[in-house]
């Protein structure tokens, strides 16, 4: 039993509480280097998405020269979009730095669509195909496998 006038049992009560408190809410207080690198590839992924708009608003005689030609024409329909991809990729890998739930959140969404999409790409261009879906996987793995940190930045 802890007496109240001995400052040595006060501070044991206090260091015993206090770990208790800490053991039942883990809250992460310094970003995982796995929510870092998150957020690094989810601005390589915007640069790539950003390189692919230039090329397609380019009208890249490469890309209009392969099997499936420059899409009917609407080849600038895909430069727009994947111009916005570029635009919110970076944005989310900003939030994704802050610890935002907007960030975690769409960047998940984000690198999944991306890793669908660029499944249509394939045939046109393999290589870039191949390295954005990996990036994509990569992106979703750091962001779901630290989802405490995000809960903790949220509730502070």
């Amino acid at each position: 039993m802890a007496d109240a006038t001995n400052p040595m049992d006060a501070n044991a009560v206090h260091a015993a509480g206090a770990q208790s408190r800490a053991q039942a809410t883990p809250v992460a207080t310094t970003r995982p280097g796995m929510v870092t690198f998150a957020a690094v590839m989810m601005f390589v992924l915007g640069g790539f998405q950003l390189t692919w708009a230039i090329v397609e608003f380019a009208n890249a005689a490469w890309l209009a020269g392969t099997v499936y030609g420059n899409f009917n024409g609407y080849l600038w329909l895909w430069a727009i979009l994947d111009l916005l991809l570029a635009a919110v990729s970076f944005y989310a890998g900003y939030d994704i730095l802050r610890g935002g739930t907007f960030g975690y959140i769409y960047g998940a969404l984000v690198a999944g669509l991306s890793a669908i999409r660029w499944f249509f790409y394939l045939p046109a261009a393999p290589v870039v195909g191949i390295v954005v879906i990996a990036l994509d996987i990569l992106i979703i793995y750091g962001l779901v496998a630290n989802s405490d940190y995000f809960r903790g930045r949220s509730a502070a």
